[in-house]
């Protein structure tokens, strides 16, 4: 990680101002338009954990952006002010997408072939699937848990259908991406856009 923690914490924390951002915006769209951050949110996950990925050609880098990004949303348990499930749910929910785009990168480099339809699918169904058992877990113990406590419609909408419409975001992002060059950024820049989306994190 040490060699390449500026091109980490760069995407880390570029990560982190977009689920600030963004993902603030998209979830209050959602309550007109169940799925929009779910619909949305990953596809652009899935950019910075690609770029990550293209600067460094090690797969674990992905797994490392996103825990920058999560203890971004982690800050917040520092202030109070929300329930602590409501904190820790999205940041975990960061690290499983990673684990599975992890997953799916391994499986393609040690293929030596390029990502297909089959792939961008696979990897939105993979950590939907994990935090739909994750989901299911703390139903147990009365924990908010929506995705599987608001009936199999919302679940299979989530793990199945969202799947499908990330994979055709993905692959036309990756068609437009052939050609895009590998960003090396200074350690200075990375730092500052780290402090930066804290503060971010905590405005909003």
């Amino acid at each position: 990680m040490k060699k390449n923690l500026n091109i980490i914490l760069f995407w880390g924390a570029l990560w982190g101002i977009t689920e600030a951002t963004l993902g603030y915006v998209l979830h209050i769209f959602s309550i007109p338009l169940p799925g929009l951050p779910g619909l949305l949110m990953f596809p652009v996950a899935f950019v910075f954990m690609h770029r990550v990925y293209d600067s460094t050609q090690e797969p674990i880098s992905v797994v490392q952006i996103a825990l920058v990004a999560a203890c971004i949303k982690l800050t917040d348990l520092f202030f109070g002010g929300l329930m602590t499930i409501y904190v820790i749910n999205p940041a975990l929910s960061l690290i499983i997408e990673a684990l599975a785009v992890t997953l799916v990168f391994n499986f393609v480099k040690k293929n030596q072939r390029s990502i297909s339809f089959l792939d961008s699918f696979a990897m939105g169904w993979l950590w939907r699937g994990m935090l739909l058992g994750y989901m299911f877990v703390i139903s147990k113990f009365s924990l908010p848990a929506g995705l599987v406590t608001s009936g199999w419609g919302v679940a299979l909408r989530f793990w199945i259908l969202e799947s499908f419409f990330n994979a055709i975001l993905i692959r036309g992002y990756l068609a437009l991406s052939e050609n895009r060059k590998s960003l090396n950024p200074s350690p200075a820049l990375s730092w500052l856009l780290l402090i930066i989306a804290i503060v971010i994190q905590r405005v909003i």
